[in-house]
């Protein structure tokens, strides 16, 4: 047990000792506000205050832990021993720096509340953040934190005892588009010739004309291949489903053709099957409540789990919609453009809304690993794509937690762009699974 002492408890501080200590580690602890408590308890001690309280171990926190309207865009760092930190500190007998501030100004993606995106292209990519600016997007780095103080807690309280979360992985599966060809309609697809013909791509030009006339398969409709892939390790992806109105960006075959009916029909019956939230609806949520009605009409259940198509989020309000709506779980945190850790956490952790100061009951999923990062944004090559995701599964593994990654069945087509590709993605279920 672990007794931390706080003279004034405010929402922020109860949440982050809440993540550092019951999501990232598992720690017995409790809090108390009084100081005649903790200066004659003999259990292992903490403090965590405005000022020097204590010749006991603590910190001097900041002013946003107990501020509930202070939004900080880019806290101070600094790089100590161990590697670099946030919100650097005076503290006794720790390392120096503010850690419930630190994990709580990432947990809550504090640095994206004042950043509103009109658009996909101005979304909050990952050359924003301050992880990427000081290299620490690739560890989740509040259990690097977390693991810090612990370690030295552990060397002035031998008898101070801690475990790290248990290790599992959830493979999901985006579904933006069932078909590539098929079901397209006459006008994209003649559009899709002339391009194709343009681009000089008679592969292409072959490959449309043959699925039109049904004398082959469509690439992306590669949904027994994907089971079979995932059956050799033993898992079972999670699979979202677009199924708003077509639309310039959420392009997208309408669910009232009777083989998606029958495809999502099918998958419902193994897997668990969230809703993959239109683009267009960030403008126009009543959108989403249609398009959850017809995904659950379709599943014959009712549907918890979102991720937002694009990964177009805004803080607070796009979680403010999908709680308004009933979903319980998110999992679209993770950038587009490069694999990491964008929450800092390998765990999943209730939503804190800073606009209303508190913590949820709504769950954020982090997601680590997208395909369309290797190749829409960073151009990697299919070993450098397998080195990047290595050290994410290796760094899940090490503190524990729910590896998850994100594919599109057109990924796992072995078709266009992505042919080969399925190595590397066969290369992360290994890896994932090992050990």
């Amino acid at each position: 047990m672990l007794l931390i002492y706080v003279p004034r408890l405010s929402s922020r501080i109860d949440y982050a000792i809440e993540v550092c200590f019951k999501y990232a580690f598992k720690l017995d602890y409790k809090i108390t506000t009084d100081i005649g408590e903790f200066e004659k308890s003999n259990l292992p001690c903490l403090w965590y205050a405005s000022e020097k309280v204590s010749d006991k171990p603590g910190i001097i926190g900041d002013a946003m832990m107990w501020d509930k309207k202070l939004i900080i865009d880019s806290p101070g760092r600094t790089t100590l021993e161990k590697g670099k930190v946030l919100f650097p500190t005076q503290s006794v007998l720790l390392p120096n720096f503010d850690l419930f501030a630190a994990s709580f100004w990432h947990v809550t993606r504090m640095e994206e509340y004042n950043h509103y995106a009109i658009s996909a292209d101005t979304r909050f990519l990952s050359d924003k953040s301050i992880a990427r600016k000081t290299g620490i997007l690739q560890k989740p780095i509040v259990h690097v934190w977390t693991e810090m103080f612990l370690k030295v807690l552990k060397q002035l309280y031998p008898d101070l005892e801690y475990t790290k979360p248990a290790y599992k992985y959830v493979p999901t599966v985006d579904v933006d588009s069932a078909f590539m060809y098929k079901y397209q309609g006459f006008f994209t697809n003649r559009i899709g010739f002339i391009k194709d013909i343009w681009h000089k791509d008679f592969k292409a030009v072959k490959k449309r004309f043959r699925v039109m006339m049904g004398k082959d398969a469509d690439p992306w409709f590669c949904f027994d291949k994907i089971d079979e892939l995932h059956k050799k390790y033993d898992l079972k992806p999670k699979y979202f489903f677009l199924v708003a109105k077509h639309s310039k960006l959420d392009r997208n075959v309408s669910p009232s053709r009777v083989r998606v009916k029958e495809l999502i029909a099918d998958l419902v019956k193994k897997h668990t099957v969230g809703i993959h939230y239109s683009y267009r609806g960030n403008n126009k949520p009543k959108l989403w409540n249609k398009e959850l009605k017809i995904l659950s009409k379709l599943t014959g259940q009712e549907i918890f789990s979102s991720r937002q198509h694009y990964l177009f989020v805004r803080f607070p309000s796009t979680y403010e919609q999908l709680m308004n709506l009933g979903m319980k779980r998110d999992y679209s945190m993770v950038y587009p453009d490069m694999p990491g850790f964008r929450m800092g956490v390998t765990v999943p952790v209730p939503f804190f809304n800073l606009t209303t100061n508190k913590k949820t009951d709504f769950w954020l999923y982090p997601t680590m690993i997208m395909d369309n990062s290797f190749t829409k944004y960073q151009t990697m090559t299919h070993d450098e794509a397998i080195e990047h995701c290595t050290e994410i599964i290796n760094y899940t593994k090490q503190y524990g937690g729910t590896l998850v990654t994100l594919w599109h069945n057109e990924s796992l087509s072995e078709y266009g762009k992505w042919e080969g590709w399925n190595t590397v993605y066969e290369s992360i279920l290994k890896m994932a699974t090992e050990g």
